[in-house]
């Protein structure tokens, strides 16, 4: 991704990032930034304005982070593949989903943007933690198919004070098939003096609205999913998957499932 600005002079250190002389000198030398990881959390520029410091309009306004993984469809397949290796060597029961329509996960990860999303730590594409995959699968079964405390425990561990159990299901992270997509999103309140002012300013459509964007993946990623037992219990696994598969074509992972994101379409084996 080449840089869609031009780089700022009026900078405490010598060179637009906030970064160590050499690590800037070969970023601006290559004139690009392939990951990006490094470029949504490590990379930020920053300018004058108005007499302070701040974030380049084009970072704040994400029109400088829409990456292009299209070029990364090798590193993409060849992750894909070793995370298969993976699954097939804990016997998991693995399925392909894509995205409904757009999935944000991880929008609290980055405070200077005051929104991210959740990367590979090395490669800088989208992944879908593990974390979030066995949480909404544990949610699932209590709350949908209401299975007893008992099994959740099972399947799920448990933590109480200083009593601890290891749950027999291993959830994989959720890995892309192929290059995903990333997509600028907005929401517009229009409501913020209201609440600033701590209701002296009445609620009305003539106060000015204030855009939020922020980056979601888009309906054209297709992502790989898996879930193995520790045990080795094939109908372990099984109720595993089938409570992933529901969780998230039915319950969403990620935020703003209420209006309508995070939800996937299962892809035919």
């Amino acid at each position: 991704m080449n840089w869609p600005w031009r780089m700022p002079r009026d900078l405490p250190w010598a060179t637009p990032y906030p970064l160590p002389r050499d690590t800037s000198d070969a970023l601006m030398a290559a004139g690009h930034c392939d990951n990006f990881g490094l470029l949504l959390e490590r990379y930020l520029a920053y300018g004058d304005e108005r007499g302070q410091l701040g974030l380049l309009r084009e970072l704040t306004n994400r029109k400088a982070l829409m990456p292009d993984y299209t070029g990364q469809r090798e590193l993409i397949e060849a992750h894909h593949a070793r995370w298969q290796h993976l699954a097939d060597e804990v016997g998991a029961i693995t399925f392909t989903a894509r995205v409904h329509w757009r999935v944000v996960v991880g929008l609290g990860n980055n405070a200077v943007l005051g929104g991210g999303m959740t990367l590979h730590p090395i490669f800088g594409f989208p992944v879908i933690p593990a974390t979030a995959l066995k949480g909404i699968s544990r949610s699932y079964a209590q709350w949908v198919t209401d299975r007893p405390k008992e099994e959740l425990e099972t399947r799920f561990g448990m933590v109480d004070g200083q009593e601890a159990l290891r749950g027999d299901l291993l959830f994989l992270e959720g890995v892309p098939v192929t290059s995903p997509t990333v997509e600028r999103d907005v929401i517009n309140p229009i409501f913020g003096a209201y609440y600033r002012d701590a209701g002296k300013t009445p609620p009305a459509n003539y106060l000015s609205p204030q855009p939020i964007f922020f980056l979601a993946l888009g309906a054209r990623s297709v992502y790989r999913f898996g879930v193995a037992s520790l045990s080795d219990d094939p109908e372990s696994v099984a109720q595993g998957a089938q409570w992933l598969r529901g969780a998230l074509t039915e319950l969403g992972v990620g935020s703003k499932t209420v209006a309508g994101y995070g939800y996937w379409v299962l892809e035919p084996e």
